[in-house]
């Protein structure tokens, strides 16, 4: 009997030194993992201005072509990046394929004026138009969603179902770097003159969107 009145005794005053819970303070730990972000530019506000072109200039039965223009670009990543170029055009509905000699996938539309479509365009890169941080890269296109890439040293086509990127000199796969910059060309084809309202002014209203995808 005195055993169990000495535990119990002892068990009350351990309750009895126990500390008082008083004010407390939250501790946070934040931050943010971010991954590189890249802005494209063009020069010129991205303009290819054609001025003015003579109706008379234009000869039945053809379609006239007009000088090749280009459009420098930069891509600046605040790091080293993959990243890659692709095209959507904006004026899909009234690209004139026979104007261009090749198939929707690679001609890019001109616009309407009074029901009739102007023309078309396409786009592309010169292999050598472009330098990667300083240096001259090799240039690559996607057409499986950038599942694989092939080399293209004679230059690429931006076609609507393909990205282009770059790579080092031996490389065969998109590679990282801070800077891009280069040239985009334009060639655009006019619609044969029969087939556009000449009555009127009828101007180019060609409009794509190049988008970087982050790899």
């Amino acid at each position: 009997m005195k055993n169990i009145l000495a535990f119990t005794a002892l068990a009350a005053s351990l309750i009895s030194g126990a500390a008082v819970a008083g004010p407390s303070a939250e501790l946070k730990v934040a931050g943010t993992i971010k991954p590189p972000a890249c802005q494209p530019s063009f020069s010129g506000g991205g303009v290819a201005d054609f001025g003015t072109i003579p109706s008379a200039s234009l000869v039945v039965g053809q379609h006239k072509k007009l000088p090749w223009k280009n459009i420098p670009f930069s891509i600046t990543c605040d790091a080293p990046i993959k990243v890659a170029l692709k095209a959507t055009d904006n004026r899909a509905s009234s690209a004139v394929t026979s104007a261009t000699g090749s198939d929707a996938n690679f001609t890019y539309g001109l616009g309407t004026v009074a029901g009739k479509k102007v023309g078309g365009y396409h786009l592309g890169m010169a292999a050598n138009a472009v330098t990667t941080d300083g240096a001259t890269p090799r240039l690559l296109y996607s057409t499986d969603g950038n599942q694989s890439w092939t080399i293209t040293d004679g230059g690429g086509q931006f076609a609507k179902d393909r990205a282009l990127a770059w790579t080092g000199a031996s490389g065969t796969m998109p590679a990282a770097f801070s800077n891009i910059t280069g040239a985009i060309w334009i060639r655009v084809s006019l619609e044969k003159p029969e087939n556009l309202p000449l009555t009127q002014d009828v101007p180019l209203d060609g409009s794509a969107t190049l988008e970087v995808l982050y790899l």
